[in-house]
């Protein structure tokens, strides 16, 4: 138990014992009653003696009641509370899912939607971010450790995905024009589509403190056909020549279609990442399994937690209070 304001205790408690040995001058002396001659017989009777001996005794209790009611007020008065220091570890490990939104890849990006919701369910700690690209990047969702925003984002891509395949598959669905164009708004340009290195060199810059936080551990889940068409600001090569150099790493996802298989995966391994053909068997699971594989920086997070503790002295109060009322009245204070 710890003080606030310990001050409040060196006026109050001097306060509290001096209070007793103060002595008031009785101004209503003689003013209420009349005079009475012969006093001191009735004082030596033994039913006076009595009735002193009690009023003394309720007197001195009421006055005991009110003395510490005060001191008790000086000790509310000084917050009296709680203190805890904990030491919390955070596990300091950033992830981006990064997923090229062209038609040709929506149902590889269905499958990595479904399968990053329950990575999402296992963190504790890590911070998770969400960015769609096709000839523009767009940031769906800043890194974050409010999961139940980022399950949120899913379920409206996994909605769009849907109905995007529905389209294309020629089966009559409910078309709903704010769903379908969730996945487009902001991703589409006329002069090409399918900027694969605009797209990850955009997501790696949504890292904050790349320079500045070396420690942190980052890494990006990408899914693409690599299927590029148009002129990009960064290819792919130097996309991911950025991500070696600000170490992190980039586990790509790809279907059977990939166009430069060979280049890409020797691209992406050279982050210290994965290349995952998605019509492999177990292939998510692996990926998920690499993703918990890798270390995880560690920070410590110390932080106070002050809780006031005024229970104990309310009662206190509150029966010392009730003294004083009870034997004052006894006495007719």
């Amino acid at each position: 138990m710890e003080l606030i304001f310990p001050w409040v205790l060196y006026i109050g408690l001097p306060v509290v014992i001096i209070l007793p040995f103060l002595k008031f001058k009785n101004k209503d002396t003689f003013k209420k009653g009349k005079k009475v001659a012969n006093v001191g017989l009735v004082e030596e009777t033994s039913y006076y003696k009595k009735l002193m001996r009690r009023y003394k005794f309720f007197s001195a209790l009421a006055l005991t009641g009110l003395l510490l009611a005060i001191g008790v007020c000086f000790v509310m008065m000084s917050r009296p509370v709680e203190v805890e220091t904990v030491n919390e570890e955070i596990r300091n490990r950033d992830i981006f899912l990064c997923m090229d939104i062209s038609s040709s890849v929506d149902e590889l990006n269905l499958e990595i939607c479904e399968e990053i919701r329950d990575v999402v369910k296992k963190l504790d700690g890590e911070r998770i971010g969400i960015t769609i690209f096709n000839a523009k990047s767009v940031l769906l969702v800043p890194l974050t450790t409010d999961y139940d925003y980022i399950l949120k984002t899913l379920d409206d891509l996994e909605k769009s995905l849907e109905m995007s395949l529905a389209s294309f598959s020629g089966n009559d669905f409910d078309y709903d024009s704010t769903v379908y164009n969730y996945k487009y708004e902001g991703t589409l340009s006329d002069y090409g589509s399918s900027f694969i290195g605009d797209g990850l060199a955009s997501t790696l810059f949504n890292f904050p403190d790349l320079e500045e936080n070396k420690e942190r551990t980052r890494l990006i889940i990408f899914t693409t056909d690599n299927e590029l068409n148009g002129t990009p600001v960064v290819t792919l090569e130097q996309a991911t020549d950025l991500c070696a150099e600000n170490d992190v790493k980039v586990y790509a996802v790809a279907p059977d279609n990939i166009v430069d298989e060979e280049l890409f995966k020797e691209c992406i391994e050279s982050t210290g990442g994965e290349y995952y053909r998605a019509s492999e068997e177990g292939v998510f699971d692996e990926l998920v399994s690499d993703i918990e594989k890798t270390d995880a920086s560690v920070m410590e997070k110390i932080h106070t937690i002050i809780t006031d503790k005024p229970e104990a002295l309310v009662i206190c109060l509150v029966v010392c209070m009730g003294v004083y009322f009870l034997f004052s009245r006894k006495v007719k204070l």
